[in-house]
């Protein structure tokens, strides 16, 4: 009995691209997710900075104070500089992680449409209609952290390929690994980054129709995870140095 034939390459690029496709339900909800928390963990970052300014700041202001008195002298040295960076990091840490409760986890929600920008225009238009702080706040931040998150993946690679190439290609090593990185920072945007502000456009929207029944809920409701979201995404576009790539 003759053997069989082996498998032509063709058919077993089809079949593990038959697979993926089949497992998008469970891939893009977690890329989503991973992407968004990223972003938010590099934002977290310069929030830090700002966060362990500003103790440094107070704590100068203090003992200054405190320095004037001899009863209240020993206070000066009663904050350290090691005491005051753990300080600013658990404060970094614990908005990070309230900022991923609100955008990272609810990514894994992420029901897949067959006209994602036609659902999109349909939300946007109604955003503009009838805006609210959960319309406009969550999809803006959601996008500045995507952006950051990628622009964060897009670097590290293109550190990665530089060292990797440095030795055999030499002075390629720079352009390569550049443009490599452009190219998947414009893949992580294109395909999965307004796929994360499509869904929290949706999740807000369902908010917004549950939530707000006046003028006033418009503006109220979602207002204390605006607060806590916005610093955060005017950090996490600070930290998305698009213009650096091109250098």
């Amino acid at each position: 009995m003759p053997a069989s034939a082996p498998a032509p390459a063709g058919g077993v690029v089809g079949a593990a691209a038959r697979l993926a496709d089949r497992m998008r339900w469970f891939f893009l909800p977690v890329a989503l997710c991973a992407l968004v928390a990223v972003g938010t963990h590099v934002a977290a970052d310069v929030v830090g900075e700002r966060i362990l300014w500003l103790v440094d700041a107070v704590d100068k202001g203090f003992d200054a104070l405190a320095g004037r008195w001899e009863l209240t002298a020993p206070l000066v040295d009663l904050v350290g500089p090691a005491q005051r960076t753990w300080m600013a990091r658990a404060a970094a840490l614990i908005w990070e992680l309230a900022a991923d409760a609100l955008l990272a986890l609810a990514m894994l929600g992420y029901d897949e449409h067959a006209d994602e920008v036609a659902r999109f225009r349909q939300l946007a238009r109604k955003a503009l209609a009838r805006p609210t702080t959960l319309r406009i706040v969550r999809p803006l931040a959601t996008a500045a952290v995507t952006l950051s998150g990628s622009c964060a993946v897009a670097r590290l690679l293109e550190g990665t390929l530089y060292l990797g190439l440095r030795g055999p290609l030499g002075t390629l090593s720079g352009p390569l690994s550049r443009a490599t990185a452009v190219a998947a920072m414009a893949g992580l945007v294109g395909f999965i980054a307004w796929r994360a502000v499509v869904h929290a456009l949706v999740q807000a929207d369902a908010l917004s129709e549950s939530k707000v029944r006046t003028r006033a809920r418009a503006l109220t409701a979602g207002l204390p995870g605006a607060i806590l979201l916005l610093p955060l995404a005017l950090a996490a576009l600070r930290a998305a140095p698009l213009l650096s790539f091109l250098r």
